[in-house]
Order: C-alpha cells, then sequence, then structure tokens
C-alpha cells in the first residue's frame, strides 16, 4: 500500500469514528484531523469537504460490507449455510458498531449524492441476497430477499440498546431467522 494511499486510509478511519461518535453535524474536521495524525490543510489535499469525506467514510463501510457477505457466502455450500452466514454478518455488523448506533443516519436525507449510494448500496445487498434464493429456484426473489433481510433488521434496536448481549446472542438470532425463513413459523412446533 503507498503512502498516499496509507494515509487516506487513515483519514477514513478516524472519520469514521468521529461520524461515528458525534453524528455529522458535530463533527469537526479539525477532529478528524488530530485523530488521523494530519494537518486540516492535509485532509483537504484529500477530501474537499466534510460531506465529501463523509460520503467516502460510507462508500468505504458498503463497499466492505458487501465484499466479506459475498465472500463469507461464497465459501459455504447449502443454502442454510448461505443464508446463516448472511445473517451473522448483518447482525454482527450492528453488534460491532453498535456505539454508533443512529450517528450517521440522520445526515444522508440532506445529501442527494449520499442517498443515491445509500439506495444502491441496498440494491446492491439485496441482490447478493437475492442471487442466493434464486439459486432455490424461489420466485420472487428479491422480494424474498427484502424481507429476509427485514428480519435481521428487526433485531436492531435490540442488539444496540442492549450491553448484554452476546456474540451467542447474535449466533442464536442468526440460526433462528434463517430457519424462520427457510421453514416458517411452522419449525417451532416440530422441536
Amino acid at each position: 500500500m503507498t503512502n498516499r494511499k496509507q494515509q487516506r486510509e487513515k483519514i477514513l478511519d478516524a472519520a469514521f469514528e468521529v461520524f461515528g461518535s458525534k453524528g455529522y453535524y458535530e463533527a469537526k474536521m479539525i477532529d478528524i484531523a488530530k485523530l488521523a495524525g494530519v494537518s486540516k490543510g492535509t485532509l483537504y489535499l484529500y477530501f474537499s469537504s466534510k460531506e465529501s469525506l463523509y460520503i467516502a467514510v460510507n462508500n468505504r463501510s458498503f463497499d466492505e460490507f458487501l465484499y466479506h457477505a459475498k465472500r463469507r457466502t461464497d465459501e459455504c455450500q447449502t443454502f442454510h449455510e448461505k443464508l446463516y452466514s448472511v445473517a451473522k454478518h448483518h447482525l454482527l455488523f450492528f453488534y460491532e458498531t453498535k456505539k454508533y448506533p443512529d450517528s450517521f443516519w440522520p445526515a444522508p436525507h440532506q445529501m442527494p449524492e449520499m442517498m443515491g449510494r445509500l439506495h444502491q448500496f441496498f440494491e446492491d445487498y439485496h441482490g447478493l441476497v437475492a442471487k442466493l434464493i434464486e439459486e432455490q429456484k424461489i420466485k420472487n426473489a428479491f422480494l424474498h430477499s427484502k424481507a429476509f433481510c427485514s428480519m435481521l433488521n428487526g433485531y436492531r434496536m435490540d442488539i444496540v440498546s442492549d450491553d448484554d448481549i452476546t456474540e451467542e446472542d447474535i449466533m442464536n438470532y442468526a440460526e433462528f431467522i434463517v430457519n424462520l425463513y427457510i421453514e416458517g413459523c411452522y419449525f417451532e412446533t416440530q422441536k
């Protein structure tokens, strides 16, 4: 990795931390620069505005999320394993970023470029899940994908607001959601 690329990554890491802990509106470029160990002028050499830095941070997060979700599903054999992989990845993201529960979300509504990118991320993510579902010859795979992801999102508030939730709980949630999705509520009566 080149020095320029390393410097950019350090800035993005610092920006993620500051935006995550303070939110977009309270975050200051000088705080990001200090955390990254660069001057404010250097920061502006990489990103022309706070908005462009915010978008870059989110773009990196979106790309990493999708990359890891795809890579993990590619390592799986069965439909259940693939959905479990997606569910675990999705819920662990909430768990690992729980100290930033809502800091990233108020700002995008004021930024058309960010809203477009957010929409594209969800399209790509639902498309990834839909492809797994299509492999099973299930009709309306994209709608099924949205339903599956919505089930996962339903656990978000539990995960970010309960300090007692553990990684083991996350795995149990993921398993429950996958079983519910594949088998329906009926599977609970068969235990």
